[in-house]
């Protein structure tokens, strides 16, 4: 009779092990967004890094096509869009071989003080990927990558 009398006193916990369980499901999922989350803003910063880096190597690279060139001839030869040199190297490298979505390349010459040295300015601009379009926005979403050099 005693024991019958213990087991109706004691009190009922049915149903907190089930709520335990689901709060600790709630922390593991919230956890998990947080590291997707992280993922994806690493891949963004990985291509970033590799179109800038693409950019970097496409603008050393036509700098030395430049240096390697006669100081006097070099604004007419890489001169854009028609300029031979320039063109040549835009199809074949950039638009055939870049891995920069639309690449656009722009060579500024700047007269030095004198004739044997020319400034150049040379500025790459690669389309953004995976960023949304907003038909209402007016300005898009460019890469830029821009360096200088002084030829002679």
């Amino acid at each position: 009779m005693n024991a019958k009398h213990a087991r109706n006193t004691r009190p009922t916990q049915s149903g907190y092990v089930l709520l335990e369980a689901l709060v600790a499901l709630l922390i593991f999922s919230l956890g998990l967004l947080g590291m997707i989350g992280f993922q994806a803003a690493s891949t963004k910063i990985a291509t970033d890094s590799r179109f800038r880096t693409e950019a970097a190597m496409l603008a050393d690279e036509l700098l030395a096509k430049m240096t390697a060139s006669d100081v006097s001839k070099v604004e007419t030869e890489f001169a854009a869009p028609n300029g031979p040199k320039f063109k040549a190297w835009l199809n074949d490298r950039v638009i055939a071989a870049a891995r920069l979505p639309n690449a656009v390349v722009t060579p500024t010459f700047t007269k030095s003080a004198t004739t044997s040295t020319l400034l150049v300015s040379l500025v790459v601009e690669w389309e953004m990927p995976g960023v949304a379009r907003d038909p209402k926005q007016i300005k898009e979403v460019k890469g830029r990558y821009v360096t200088r050099a002084l030829l002679f």
